[in-house]
């Protein structure tokens, strides 16, 4: 399963409470062709379906993943860096650590 730490959760959290959501849609974490932006995945307002992995936090369900992209990134980290150098989401698909997955 795919890692989330902490910090990427309270970011996901804080993003779902700033957004227009409607009810019974979610933050999605998704890959090409549905994420058309740069870099090779990103993150998406949709609804549920059957295949997803529902992420919670605090009692919230903060991120969707399809099962399959769930399963590809099984031994990555998805992680929220504030730096000098870079502000956002960083998924590590290189990661082994078991830093707070869901």
């Amino acid at each position: 399963m795919l890692n989330i730490t902490l910090k990427a959760k309270e970011e996901f959290k804080k993003i779902s409470e700033q957004k227009d959501i409607w009810p019974h849609q979610f933050l999605r974490l998704t890959i090409p062709p549905i994420w058309s932006g740069e870099g090779d995945f990103g993150i998406v307002i949709d609804n549920t379906n059957e295949n997803d992995i529902k992420i919670n936090f605090e009692n919230k369900t903060i991120l969707l993943i399809d099962d399959s992209i769930n399963e590809s990134l099984s031994n990555s980290t998805l992680d929220y860096i504030e730096s000098e150098k870079q502000t956002g989401f960083n998924l590590d698909i290189y990661s082994t650590d078991n830093i707070a997955s869901n």
